[in-house]
């Protein structure tokens, strides 16, 4: 069955979102997908009661921030730019496409805060730095107690379907997680396909993702991203140089917090990618003890 076949028999409903509600952008091709869905589905333009918000971690790639400017001029759709920063109220500070930090700023500043850098046991890069601060602009910004945080997970992602639905049953935090897409029973071919036809696009592979070298990427993606552009994996060499030395309260040095990705550093994996031009070893999703990425949109919404 074709995607023009399967989508018919879904309604404008799924894409009325319940109000107030807060949707979250990530920057990718699904959830812009989503959004102009949104849009559409009220004409073309939101109404009161529903806003757009990007959490920027200055990790994302050149491509995804010029792509979120696009979309929100094109569709004409106001997008909040949402950071990390300690000193700012709520620990969160809205900038703009001019403004947004592109050399890992917010990031950079929480790994400092933390002492350690997040990996795929504790990736609390993804909480403080998108999560939060887009729960914080509804709670604080906006004056929200209870919204619907509107997400990008498709119909073909059904693990993380099923666990952001759990989340609700036990949510404190006020936002109750709408996913239009899975209602709707959009899949990634629909997506892609969609997009095919657009006259503008997010530009960046689907193997690259938003963030430049995400450590829950499969490995083999990282190794490719590397060997197409080295200098993308010195900043995350840099953290976790930074970290190198510290210790926990009680004195003693755990190394997975030292690390991105378990098992071995990202100097290492420099090393690994630059020894070996003229191969090309796709690791399978998940094989060297690391999450996979999804190959479309970032998991940050896990």
């Amino acid at each position: 069955m074709t995607a023009a076949a399967r989508l018919p028999r879904t309604t404008r409903a799924p894409f009325r979102v319940p109000r107030p509600a807060v949707i979250s952008f990530s920057g990718g091709r699904t959830s812009s997908y989503m959004l102009k869905k949104i849009v559409d589905a009220y004409g073309g333009r939101l109404p009161d009661g529903i806003w757009v918000a990007f959490a920027n971690t200055g990790m994302e790639r050149p491509e995804t921030l010029d792509f979120v400017d696009i979309c929100g001029r094109t569709w004409g759709v106001e997008i909040f730019w949402l950071e990390y920063l300690w000193d700012a109220p709520h620990r969160t500070r809205v900038v703009d496409f001019a403004t947004a930090s592109r050399n890992g700023e917010p990031f950079a500043a929480l790994i400092d805060r933390k002492g350690f850098v997040p990996n795929v046991t504790l990736k609390f890069c993804s909480s403080f730095l998108k999560r939060d601060r887009i729960d914080s602009f509804a709670r604080h910004r906006l004056g929200l107690k209870r919204w619907h945080s509107v997400i990008g997970l498709r119909a073909d992602e059904q693990r993380r379907v099923l666990r952001m639905r759990a989340r609700n049953c036990g949510s404190r935090t006020g936002a109750h997680a709408v996913l239009p897409l899975a209602d709707a029973g959009v899949r990634e071919a629909d997506v892609l396909d969609w997009w095919k036809r657009q006259p503008f696009d997010l530009g960046i592979p689907s193997y690259a993702g938003n963030c430049t070298l995400c450590p829950v990427k499969a490995r083999g993606k990282l190794i490719r991203l590397i060997r197409e552009n080295p200098a993308l994996a010195d900043w995350w060499i840099k953290q976790e140089a930074t970290v190198a030395n510290r210790t926990g309260p009680d004195g003693r040095a755990c190394e997975d917090m030292k690390r991105f990705r378990l098992g071995e550093t990202y100097a290492e994996l420099k090393a690994a990618a630059l020894a070996h031009r003229d191969l090309f070893d796709e690791a399978e999703p998940g094989s060297d003890g690391n999450a996979a990425s999804d190959s479309f949109d970032c998991h940050c919404t896990d």
